[in-house]
């Protein structure tokens, strides 16, 4: 082996640092770019955009899962079958039984009785008979009114029309095959109570409603009712109403406003 002329080595060892200086500068990575306070904000923004539409599509197959609209398979389809016999509560609300407990109907209710009403209203008029006759009160006369109230017309004062209505809304939302069997047997009727010489009836007042199933009357005293109006009467009495039923002489189609509800009334300057 050769050695190397001692000028070669020379030069070899005096140029090694700037070789690997250049090296170091040109084939090192390049440093990191410096991050700001503002990059990372927006950076956390984007994120955070990405993840509501992730979580937004997520509800969304959560809700068509629920719908049924995701499901690959479908439940199988079942197999017709021949009607039921004719036995719910529906075809059954004409139907005519026993009333359970009737003279606890009322109770929390005062029924308002003829002195009463003459204190409030006065007579509906003074030569009262047993027939319907003309209105004659002119305080009385300017509270009628007859308007459509759910499934009847009714000829009340104003605030019992009102009431009345919600009674029948009621109805229509939480039994709505009852409600399309009702109807009307009356209400305005100026005469006096039967038997008696000058009291008014509630009807003549314009305080009362009598109400049927399939207009198939109820028999007076006879402790029975239609199914219909049993159900109906829990609905009234929620509107501060008197049911017939609970009466010394059942009379189970007729309703009439209580004493308590017509005080609140007279309160609120409504009569």
């Amino acid at each position: 082996m050769k050695l190397l002329p001692a000028s070669i080595l020379a030069t070899s060892i005096a140029i090694a640092p700037a070789v690997w200086h250049v090296s170091q500068t040109r084939l090192a990575p390049p440093p990191p770019p410096e991050i700001g306070l503002r990059d990372v904000e927006a950076e956390l923004v984007t994120l955070r955009t990405e993840v509501a539409q992730l979580r937004a599509r997520i509800d969304g197959l959560d809700a068509r899962t629920s719908l049924g609209l995701l499901n690959p398979t479908r439940a199988p389809e079942p197999e017709p079958q021949a009607p039921a016999a004719s036995d719910t509560l529906q075809d059954a609300f004409a139907q005519v039984v026993l009333i359970a407990d009737r003279r606890s109907a009322n109770e929390g209710l005062t029924v308002a009785r003829p002195a009463f009403l003459e204190e409030l209203f006065g007579l509906p008029r003074e030569d009262l008979n047993d027939e319907c006759q003309p209105l004659t009160n002119p305080t009385l006369t300017a509270l009628i009114a007859t308007e459509d109230v759910g499934p009847i017309r009714a000829r009340l004062i104003r605030p019992a029309l009102v009431s009345l209505r919600q009674v029948f809304a009621n109805v229509q939302v939480f039994e709505p095959e009852l409600y399309e069997r009702i109807e009307s047997a009356g209400s305005l009727c100026v005469r006096r109570i039967r038997g008696a010489e000058r009291a008014a009836s509630a009807h003549a007042y314009g305080l009362a409603v009598d109400i049927n199933i399939d207009g198939v009357l109820d028999e007076l005293a006879d402790g029975k009712t239609q199914l219909g109006l049993i159900l109906l009467a829990d609905f009234f009495k929620r509107e501060g109403w008197v049911w017939g039923a609970g009466f010394g002489r059942e009379d189970s189609m007729h309703f009439e406003v209580s004493r308590e509800k017509l005080e609140q009334w007279r309160r609120l300057g409504e009569i």
